[in-house]
């Protein structure tokens, strides 16, 4: 809680990093979501070099591999290895993790994000930059809906309200203090958000898209658990309470959410997460972070926002209160939110 810390200005001109990739059925997006990559790694060089691209195929059933050995033969500098288990994301990264044999960073991407150019770049910079820092989380944004022939105007209205909090970061923040969680803040500022939200923001990283220091920071069970949950906790318990920072400024992009249910599915499985996660025995002394984890939406920046944001946030407060309430009248989680009639 008393860490100090250094900023490290001279960096080595040359350094590794392995990406690891979960995919089930993600034929419709894993290939851009490829190019993405590639362009990243372009903008991390020369400062950071690609050792491998590890895509664990996980019960896929379509035409996921298929597209993915094209894209080994257009873009080999992925240098990408083709890895299968049973259907799970953290099976999917069990067996990644077990293949890489080295202590380079890892950079965790979701099979359908996309990168920004200057994400990979930043990620490792920061892990160099703060030697403190286990994990880097990323920042994820909605893609805009676009619709395959014409914008359905109620598939439209519904990613606005139900992805609005991703355009404006500074829009939820902690309930309570959480200062001491991110005390970089007050020695680096990001050019995204102000180290006064920085240090009122969320204790979480986002699972879509973070790296890790090494292989040894992974310590996730194969069972149905968020790894951004499980790693979150048990980060702060072996490296501290700052080993975690979120950057604002690297960017993935994701599929916009369009139906009630697949947003019904995604925050049903992180309440149960967050319900359970302390209930671990290795956990059982962390039971402190429980005040730490709340979030609110930030209503004094939302109401600075133009009338029309303000609205789609209304509708999503609201929606999230009948969530809420739905989650404890119903709390019975099962695998089956997870099992997807097809990909969005």
């Amino acid at each position: 809680m008393g860490a100090k810390f250094h900023i490290i200005n001279i960096y080595p001109m040359f350094h590794k990093y392995f990406i690891a990739i979960p995919a089930y059925n993600e034929e419709k997006h894993i290939e851009e979501g490829l190019i993405s990559i590639n362009e990243a790694r372009k903008e991390a060089l020369p400062d950071f070099s690609l050792e491998n691209t590890f895509i664990c195929l996980n019960g896929c059933t379509d035409n996921t591999e298929k597209i993915v050995k094209n894209v080994i033969l257009k873009m080999p500098e992925l240098k990408i290895k083709i890895l299968s288990s049973e259907k799970g994301m953290n099976r999917a990264l069990n067996k990644i993790i077990d293949n890489i044999n080295k202590e380079f960073p890892i950079i965790k991407v979701d099979a359908d994000a996309i990168c920004s150019k200057k994400s990979f770049y930043i990620l490792l910079h920061e892990l160099k930059k703060f030697p403190q820092l286990q994990i880097v989380g990323g920042y994820p944004r909605a893609l805009p809906y676009i619709g395959k022939h014409w914008k359905n105007p109620y598939k439209t209205a519904l990613s606005r309200i139900l992805d609005i909090r991703s355009n404006w970061p500074e829009s939820q923040i902690a309930v309570n203090d959480v200062r001491l969680f991110h005390k970089i803040a007050d020695i680096s500022s990001q050019p995204e958000v102000t180290p006064i939200f920085e240090k009122k923001s969320r204790i979480y990283f986002h699972g879509r898209f973070y790296i890790m220091r090494d292989k040894k920071v992974w310590d996730v069970p194969p069972e149905s658990i968020g790894d951004d949950t499980y790693l979150t906790i048990s980060t702060y318990q072996r490296f501290g309470l700052n080993s975690i920072r979120i950057r604002y400024d690297a960017f993935c992009y994701y599929q916009p959410t369009t139906s009630f249910i697949a947003h019904w599915k995604t925050y049903k499985r992180i309440h149960h997460d967050l319900k359970t996660i302390f209930d671990i025995t290795v956990f059982k002394n962390m039971q402190y972070l429980k005040s730490f984890e709340k979030m609110k939406l930030n209503w004094p920046y939302i109401n600075t926002l133009s009338t029309k944001i303000k609205v789609y946030f209304l509708c999503y407060s609201i929606i999230k209160l009948l969530e809420n309430f739905l989650f404890q009248l119903f709390p019975k989680y099962s695998d089956k939110l997870w099992t997807y009639k097809k990909k969005n």
